[in-house]
């Protein structure tokens, strides 16, 4: 009998486990993919292996089809192995705070930072202990009707870390509004925190000078058993469901991905790139297509208030079939690869690797759109704050360039009362 690897997710989960000590052999102990590899391990095969444990799931899996989603993930390390390898992240690269140039400085950056955290605490205050009580779908409803928008731009300005570092100021309101924005999360029931905080520990340890074992194992960790023990929270209000059976069943890839396999092509045909071309075609105002979480209710549960959420390497499969999958993050690693290896050359850079490494682990559970809307969106965010920063700062120099002159101007005018007044003297 031949053997076939997608009836046997075992085989699928170790070779996908077998990625993380290649990359760190290969790249070093610093190689950010390395980390963000076991991430999506944890994310995609927890499920799985929870599964063949004998312990619970996500509810409506289709268990006949565990193995063939395990060959999709397994190929979704394939893609991010195969071009993690040939792209190779830089040794050399040093801490963006001391390339930061005097002239790119963006001062309006503490005060976008302050106006983000004030607008968590007003609404903390304005809620106040009705986010104590009732589901996470209640929360929401009290935080207003801004509450994603604010997830979104929080995402945009933690990806401000380095340039935040610049002066004092920017430190204080950095951390301030990072506390805020934990707060917030805590408070609405939102995990989106967590994420940021795995991007920049990776980030901060990437730069460190010490050569000694990344201390973002231990952060790692300890980010894990925390979200962990919030969606234990969340899910049944009680922090003592955080075993080890919950911190295996992170979120609904798994689901996902067995009954995207189960309908398609059966019921409907691969879409043949059509998901992507709607997450562009939402980027322009007044347009709106159905993003493929609503795609996934409508069929699973046709008018269900709940949401399932959805995943890369199901979007990848329902587009082109398992061939899709590595391809897909192939190309994210690519991005993700040329990016941290200019982390240290400008601003910019240093701001989109954090920022793309958050919608990568975000998108990683939910599809191209929400992952493309993130790195649009934060590109204008960014750019917006470095063009106000940009003109205040041309100001201020033709200003201080005015009051020279006119210094020089007073100064040559004195010289020249001087000079007459001496020869009429004589």
């Amino acid at each position: 009998m031949p053997f076939d690897l997608a009836a046997q997710p075992w085989w699928s989960a170790g070779l996908a486990a077998l990625v993380l000590p290649v990359l760190l052999f290969a790249g070093g102990r610093r190689d950010m993919l390395a980390y963000l590899a076991a991430y999506f391990l944890l994310f995609g095969f927890g499920p799985v292996v929870s599964h063949l444990l004998g312990g619970t799931i996500y509810f409506g899996t289709n268990t006949l089809l565990i193995g063939r989603a395990a060959l999709g993930l397994l190929l979704a390390f394939a893609g991010v192995a195969a071009a993690g390898l040939l792209l190779r992240q830089r040794r050399d690269i040093r801490d963006p705070i001391q390339q930061l140039e005097t002239g790119r400085r963006m001062p309006l950056v503490p005060a976008v930072l302050a106006l983000l955290a004030l607008y968590a605490l007003g609404v903390l205050a304005w809620g106040g202990p009705a986010f104590l009580a009732g589901n996470k779908l209640d929360r929401i409803a009290v935080a207003g009707p801004f509450h994603y928008d604010y997830l979104l731009l929080e995402m945009c300005a933690c990806a401000l870390y380095f340039i935040a570092q610049e002066s004092s100021t920017g430190r204080f309101a950095y951390r301030v509004n990072l506390g805020a924005y934990i707060a917030y999360c805590l408070a609405t029931g939102e995990r989106d925190f967590v994420f940021v905080l795995f991007a920049l520990v990776l980030h901060r340890e990437l730069v460190r000078t010490e050569r000694r074992l990344p201390r973002s194992v231990l952060w790692g960790a300890g980010l894990l058993l925390g979200a962990t023990a919030l969606f234990a929270l969340r899910g049944s209000g009680s922090p003592g469901g955080a075993d080890a059976g919950a911190i295996l069943n992170q979120g609904s890839v798994l689901f996902v991905d067995t009954w995207v396999m189960g309908h398609v092509p059966s019921t409907e045909p691969y879409m043949h790139g059509a998901s992507y071309l709607h997450a562009l075609v939402n980027l322009i105002p007044g347009q709106h297509r159905a993003p493929l979480a609503q795609w996934l209710v409508d069929r699973y549960a046709p008018g269900s208030d709940s949401g399932y959420g959805f995943s890369l390497t199901g979007e990848a499969y329902a587009n082109f079939g398992l061939a899709g999958i590595p391809a897909l993050f192939a190309l994210l690693t690519a991005v993700h690869r040329w990016l941290v290896n200019r982390v240290d050359r400008a601003p910019v850079y240093a701001y989109a690797s954090i920022l793309f490494t958050v919608a990568w682990m975000y998108g990683f559970r939910g599809e191209s759109q929400s992952l493309l809307k993130t790195v649009v969106y934060g590109a204008v965010f960014f750019g917006v704050i470095r063009m106000i920063s940009a003109r205040g700062h041309d100001s201020a120099r033709a200003h201080e360039s005015a009051r020279a002159h006119d210094s020089d101007r007073a100064r040559d005018s004195a010289r020249a009362d001087d000079e007459e007044a001496a020869c009429v003297s004589s």
